[in-house]
């Protein structure tokens, strides 16, 4: 299962994707809402794969969508 990780960057004050894989960002936006479409977008692309959010304080990720 690929993962599509969303995560804060404070030093920018955007939301970033990434691939699992990859270490350079897929795509950034101020507003998560639409890179969580973007997100969910390059998901049902690449199946098997999930979008997960990873917040800052906890040390779990959060499963947003998963396509199989």
């Amino acid at each position: 299962m690929i993962k599509l990780r969303i995560i804060y960057n404070y030093e920018k004050k955007r939301w970033e994707l990434y691939h699992q894989d990859v270490d350079i960002e897929i795509a950034s936006n101020h507003n998560i809402y639409d890179l969580i479409i973007t997100a969910d977008l390059i998901a049902k692309l690449i199946k098997p794969a999930q979008v997960v959010f990873v917040p800052q304080s906890l040390p779990k990720e959060i499963v947003i969508n998963e396509y199989v």
